[in-house]
């Protein structure tokens, strides 16, 4: 096998290929296009066919990777020959980042030697076509969103510099327009504030052009039934239901419901040493898109069903309100992948069960829960005779 390091950049990236004995056979700074990277790689993929040899690349993940990995791959395909590119966890391979010598030509020899070594390399995930554009659209739209919040402040920023109170309730409604418009200003703070306004409008029209974009990719076949399931949860609507779905992709990738939170960054840190045990700050790893929808439903969700509420007020009790809707956030996401994987919709446990979980969790298997539900069997039992 070919074993290539590949140090990439926005423009260029630095490439060292080597044999399976450690032979270097080639080595260099290349353009990012097909052109430059097909130069590169011809010499490779014609020793590659006279041996019979595979060509394997190996780069961290970085913002332009899955171009570049779907790049080489077609590269591969075109050339007829056995090349994959696999794209490297960068915070979980921390070879690179905390060696002495940085440059760009250690960091391609290092992924080579990673390469020909028998270690079990950490992978990205890397989404698929519908995957990707889903999320394009998703991350634009909270852009959006973003950056009408950011206008909205400056407005709100021109009136405190003047003393002026708004009134309560929206200020960017019906009444805060007309309150707006009634406003006694300097030239320089009308000037400002219209403009401002304007560009609110324009936002507005925006976001509500990839609501309407998003509410059609909702109905694709890929995309309609878990979307209905996941919007059967309290708490959570359009946008969360498609960025969940969007964010994990393939969901039969992770074996278990700590798989999914940890994925998403929601799990503490832990540090174990002998008899010592110190637990953190979650690890924020992960999509800060789906950790943020996540927050955002776990505050809607947490007073309307009993199971959250009763972790948010244990939570709450022990930490914090922050500390307890980050739980219920992490919760509400697993109950979201088991869902999906079980196909089936959200539902409430009966009253008298307390706080027994919803459907798709493990029940507790405490002394007490098991007598409960042994008297409840009776009682169903009896009133069916």
């Amino acid at each position: 096998m070919i074993h290539v390091g590949m140090d990439v950049h926005i423009r260029n990236s630095v490439l060292n290929a080597k044999d399976a004995d450690g032979q270097p056979l080639a080595r260099g700074r290349s353009g990012n296009t097909v052109f430059d990277l097909g130069e590169f790689f011809t010499p490779l993929m014609r020793r590659a066919k006279e041996t019979g040899e595979s060509i394997r690349v190996v780069m961290e993940s970085t913002s332009n990777s899955r171009a570049i990995q779907r790049l080489l791959t077609r590269l591969g395909k075109e050339a007829g020959i056995d090349l994959t590119a696999d794209v490297l966890h960068a915070r979980k391979l921390r070879v690179i980042a905390e060696s002495v010598n940085k440059c760009d030509r250690v960091d391609a020899d290092i992924l080579t030697e990673l390469s020909r070594s028998n270690f079990k390399l950490p992978t990205c995930y890397m989404p698929d076509d519908d995957e990707f554009a889903l999320r394009e659209h998703l991350r634009a739209r909270a852009d959006l969103v973003r950056i009408r919040t950011m206008v909205k402040n400056r407005v709100h920023a021109i009136l405190h510099r003047r003393g002026i109170l708004t009134p309560a309730g929206d200020l960017f409604g019906p009444r805060g327009d007309t309150f707006l418009d009634q406003l006694d200003l300097d030239r320089a703070g009308r000037i400002t504030l219209d403009r401002f306004r304007t560009l609110i409008d324009q936002l507005d029209e925006s976001i509500k052009q990839s609501t309407t974009c998003l509410r059609t990719v909702m109905r694709e076949p890929r995309w309609s039934k878990p979307a209905a399931l996941l919007q059967t949860m309290p708490g959570i609507g359009l946008i969360t239901a498609l960025t969940i779905l969007a964010e994990l992709g393939d969901i039969s990738r992770f074996r278990s419901r700590a798989a999914v939170a940890n994925y998403a960054g929601l799990v503490p840190r832990h540090r174990d040493s002998n008899d010592k045990r110190w637990s953190g700050h979650i690890t924020r790893q992960g999509s800060a898109h789906l950790r943020g929808v996540l927050i955002e439903a776990a505050w809607m969700a947490a007073p309307r069903v009993p199971v959250y509420r009763a972790l948010f007020d244990r939570v709450a009790q022990k930490k914090n309100k922050k500390t307890a809707i980050v739980a219920v956030a992490r919760r509400m996401l697993e109950d979201a992948w088991m869902l999906l994987i079980k196909d089936e919709a959200f539902r409430y446990v009966p009253a008298f069960l307390g706080n027994a979980r919803e459907v798709g969790t493990r029940m507790p298997a405490s002394p007490e829960h098991r007598e409960r539900r042994s008297r409840v069997s009776q009682a169903a039992s009896s009133v069916a005779g």
